[in-house]
């Protein structure tokens, strides 16, 4: 299994080590490769090290300066100071050519160094010839029968074509459901209709992928796996305090698709009515100083809201007890693992319409559902969760109920995986 990164929280990766656990544990050798660094104390790769599963990535000493940015700044910079005889020379010719004043003669040269410096050398991202070079030395010495690709957007096309040239089945499994508003799509077509089979994660996530990447290639829906939390001691209950005090929760990276922003702006008229509301939201990201700052504006508590990522699985476990309400204000999805996850758990949900979620939520049976980037609709439903007790505890009755009829569980999941990939191998 190969994946572009391993992030400090996130659904594809739960989905990753989890479908890997549970075919090695079925008896079927497996390996994960990451094209950048992990961080050893990352949490998905320390439960992976605990199994025989083996990891293989990009050493460190080479994936920061390849596509690590404070690394890359760090470079320039460096650059920069080594190279000031040549950058003051530069200054000199500038001064004399267009007669410039000596402090704007230098100013302009070490622009124009920094700046073809970084476009040249520094900038680009090198992850992907590095990652070349360790996939060759991985085949040789991994000789896989077969590479389960865990994509997301473009990221992960070149292993593909990678994987094409060396005549090696593959499963490409794209994680996100295709949006025409987002310019991530352009010439998908090229490199996924070389993947022997394509794995969408939901049936809204296959339509996009033939009509808007154009995959000819055989799609496979697979919804997430969860493992069931109940297996390890967790009790099922409402959740609200003896004051009828109820914590609202997201776990969701902080990024633009994730829709946090009509969050903010609901939990400040929720507040408004129910005072005792309060609001974790846990995940990094590159929106945190933003989102942070959003919510400050809206006279918010941001250091109360923005928990950070959980980093084990007893500490989900304790998130998931403290939660009255699971909420998902997501812009765009593919089939969303916390959301599944919420629905094990036994939480009350509010969710949006977007990529697969329909599929799995039903509104007003095992959740509401709001359109997306409609705060007013999550006030309204929220709110309605707040003042119904009842109506709280019915629907994480159902939620539950749908998780254990569901094909969630990893020992399902990991059976109908192994059924595809015996198919492409037939064919190969």
């Amino acid at each position: 299994m190969i994946l572009y990164d391993m992030q400090e929280l996130g659904g594809l990766e739960e989905y990753t080590i989890t479908l890997a656990m549970g075919l090695q544990q079925m008896g079927h050798e497996v390996s994960v490769l990451s094209t950048a660094w992990v961080p050893p104390d990352n949490q998905y790769l320390v439960r992976l090290r605990q199994t025989p599963v083996r990891f293989y990535q990009v050493p460190k000493w080479v994936s920061l300066p390849a596509s690590d940015w404070g690394t890359k700044e760090k470079i320039l910079n460096g650059l920069t100071w080594l190279l000031t005889p040549v950058i003051l020379l530069l200054g000199l010719v500038i001064m004399v050519a267009k007669r410039t004043a000596p402090g704007d003669a230098f100013q302009s040269a070490r622009n124009w160094f920094r700046g073809q410096t970084m476009k040249w050398i520094v900038g680009p991202d090198w992850r992907k010839p590095f990652a070349r070079l360790m996939l060759a030395n991985w085949k040789t010495a991994w000789r896989p029968h077969i590479l389960h690709i865990q994509g997301y957007t473009t990221s992960l096309l070149f292993v593909i074509d990678w994987a094409h040239a060396k005549k090696l089945p593959i499963v490409y499994e794209e994680h996100q459901t295709p949006d025409p508003q987002f310019n991530w799509w352009l010439g998908f077509d090229q490199s996924i209709n070389k993947a022997d089979v394509v794995i969408a994660v939901s049936e809204k996530s296959a339509e996009g992928l033939r009509t808007i990447c154009g995959v000819t290639r055989p799609i496979v829906v697979q919804g997430p796996l969860v493992p069931d939390p109940v297996d390890l001691g967790f009790q099922v209950s409402d959740v609200a305090g003896e004051d009828g005090s109820v914590q609202l929760t997201a776990i969701a990276r902080l990024f633009v698709t994730k829709g946090l922003v009509y969050l903010l702006d609901a939990f400040k008229a929720i507040r408004e009515k129910h005072p005792g509301t309060s609001l974790k939201i846990y995940g990094e990201g590159p929106l945190r100083n933003e989102l942070a700052a959003h919510a400050h504006d809206l006279g918010l508590d941001s250091a109360g809201i923005f928990a950070g990522a959980f980093t084990s699985r007893e500490e989900l476990m304790r998130i998931m007890k403290q939660t009255g309400v699971f909420v998902m204000p997501s812009i765009l999805e593919g089939q969303p693992v916390s959301l599944v996850e919420a629905m094990a758990y036994g939480r009350p949900i509010v969710t949006t319409s977007v990529g697969g979620i329909p599929e799995i939520i039903q509104d007003g049976e095992n959740g509401l559902l709001c359109a997306p980037a409609d705060s007013t609709c999550l006030v309204k439903h929220i709110n309605r969760l707040l003042e119904n007790p009842a109506l709280r505890l019915k629907l994480a009755e159902e939620s539950r109920r749908s998780y254990e009829q569901g094909p969630f569980r990893p020992l399902s999941v990991c059976q109908n995986f192994l059924h595809v990939y015996n198919s492409v191998l037939n064919l190969n």
